[in-house]
């Protein structure tokens, strides 16, 4: 490996000319190995670039370590002519010589043949294995993943005697976009063992160790949970763990009561800051005048009443994840200053002077329509891109029906309390799953909760709901007159296919709101003379 040149150039044109050649040669070096590292985002994918990182470093021997979120372990994620080990046979502590000495050091540490052997217990036991075979000195330089994990490039060399300035400038150039590659990679191996396994893996463990989401007794922020086995729901869950390794800025879209919040609790739980506090503020239910100094804090004295500095929650959110629940309604002048902390990553306090540093992902959520609101002129286009990075959209409860009994029986245990948790008769589960649901999920956990307090009995055959806009006219109700039982059984099953849009299989199907399989049905509708081509909108 050649070394950089740094003696004095004077005004000796060549000497100027070979200088300038030499920064483009390392410029040109550089861009073509962080062209080639970008699009990685799996282990075996790294392990094809060896020969171009061989080209560019000129190690003969690499390994790369990660410590768990707490700091307390760390373990081989890496090492090159091993087919993308993974290392999980090895879990060594923080505490050992060879960490503690990597990430106090602001430069690459270099390590001798003759110190690894003599205090090998010290060391990675793989070390001892890259000096056996034959490497002089190995490089190790630490760098965070995403701010959060500590992670440790190893380098072994066979004739490196000491670490020269080329050496040193590239591998300080290549450490920020490796630390990118490992924090993608992570994020590809943890949601694909979600999507074969549907279990998430924990934030604390990176190596891809998995725990069950569970159904004891946390509380849902320490455990929040997306309930529903729907196709809709299915695609927001995996989205939501997927997007939670990256630090992008995220928008939560949908109708009030959706689970904007449970959203952004999962995405928190799931990402790199999880350590950290998730900070929620409803931009809506604070008054503007009073919004700047409760997002960004105040000075004493910098108004009437400020007696005392407060502290803001950007600060609180600190390398944390701040969300800010009805962004909509955010005043302009307060999204002209939201724009300037998103692009300069730092606060000024209400009455201050000093420019205060925050490192804090943003997740915005709201149920209005921005794009609107923008063309409106009520929201800042350029507020709107920059929170926009990963729109999620959650779905109505009317657009996944199905999910319905799922929630229904979450809702009964979570408001059992300490009695065994009651039932819901046959009739009313029906009643619930026709109703149009304008609150959503909120509205339904409210029924629920309100049911079982009104309930004595262990069974629930009365429920009250809101006048629903979608059921109109007759429809609203079969008529139980009295009549013959065969009258009767046409005119409900004429008003559920009413409610069902003429669907008679299918998870919203007529068949499955009445409880027999959809053939039965297909008989008693030729048997009662409701026709094949039968139109929910005739009726």
């Amino acid at each position: 490996m050649t070394i950089m040149q740094h003696t004095a150039v004077g005004s000796d044109p060549q000497a100027i000319y070979n200088r300038i050649q030499q920064r483009e040669i390392e410029q040109l070096a550089q861009i073509a190995i962080q062209q080639k590292m970008a699009p990685i985002h799996t282990l075996a994918a790294l392990d094809l670039l060896q020969n171009e990182i061989q080209s560019f470093l000129g190690q003969n021997w690499l390994s790369l370590f990660i410590a768990d979120n707490q700091e307390v372990n760390y373990s081989l994620l890496f090492q090159s002519k091993n087919k993308s080990k993974t290392g999980k046979e090895e879990t060594r502590s923080c505490k050992d010589k060879f960490f503690k000495e990597c990430i106090l050091s602001a430069e690459p540490t270099l390590f001798r043949a003759s110190e690894i052997l003599k205090a090998d217990k010290s060391f990675p036991t793989n070390f001892i294995s890259a000096v056996q075979e034959g490497n002089k000195t190995i490089v190790s330089k630490a760098f965070r993943v995403h701010d959060h994990y500590w992670a440790i490039l190893s380098l072994g060399y066979k004739r490196l005697e000491h670490i020269d300035l080329q050496l040193e400038y590239r591998i300080k150039n290549f450490i920020p976009q490796l630390g990118i590659s490992i924090g993608n990679i992570l994020m590809h191996e943890r949601s694909a063992h979600a999507a074969l396994t549907n279990m998430p893996s924990s934030p604390a463990q990176p190596q891809g160790f998995l725990q069950n989401e569970g159904h004891g007794k946390k509380s849902e922020d320490s455990n929040p949970q997306m309930i529903g086995e729907s196709n809709l729901i299915q695609a927001i869950k995996s989205q939501l763990k997927m997007v939670a390794l990256s630090e992008m800025n995220l928008l939560i879209q949908g109708e009030s009561g959706t689970g904007k919040e449970v959203a952004t609790q999962i995405i928190h739980h799931f990402s790199l800051r999880s350590a950290r506090p998730l900070i929620k503020v409803n931009c809506a239910a604070i008054a503007p005048t009073l919004i700047e100094s409760e997002l960004f804090g105040h000075e004493k004295g910098s108004f009437s009443g400020a007696v005392k500095r407060k502290i803001g929650k950007f600060e609180q959110a600190h390398g944390g994840t701040l969300f800010l629940d009805e962004i909509g309604d955010l005043p302009l002048t307060l999204q002209a200053k939201l724009l300037r902390v998103l692009q300069e990553k730092e606060i000024e306090r209400v009455g201050g002077n000093k420019n205060i540093p925050i490192d804090v992902r943003i997740i915005c959520a709201t149920h209005k329509d921005l794009q609107a609101e923008v063309k409106a002129g009520n929201f800042r286009s350029d507020l709107y891109y920059r929170i926009s990075a990963f729109p999620i959209t959650l779905p109505s409860l009317r657009e996944r029906r199905e999910d319905i009994p799922h929630l229904i029986q979450h809702f009964l245990l979570k408001h059992a309390g300490e009695k065994p948790p009651k039932q819901m008769s046959k009739k009313v589960l029906q009643r619930l799953h026709l109703h149009s649901w304008p609150g959503n999920i909120r509205e339904l956990e409210h029924v629920i909760a309100r049911s079982i307090l009104l309930t004595e009995d262990s069974t629930i055959k009365k429920i009250a709901l809101l006048p629903d806009a979608d059921f109109v006219g007759e429809s609203k109700v079969p008529d139980f007159r009295l009549q013959t039982l065969a009258n009767f059984e046409k005119e409900y099953i004429l008003w559920v296919l009413h409610n069902c849009k003429a669907r008679i299989s299918g998870p919203n199907g007529a068949a499955t709101i009445l409880g027999i399989p959809a053939t039965t049905l297909q008989s008693k509708m030729k048997k009662l003379g409701i026709g094949k081509k039968f139109s929910y909108s005739k009726e």
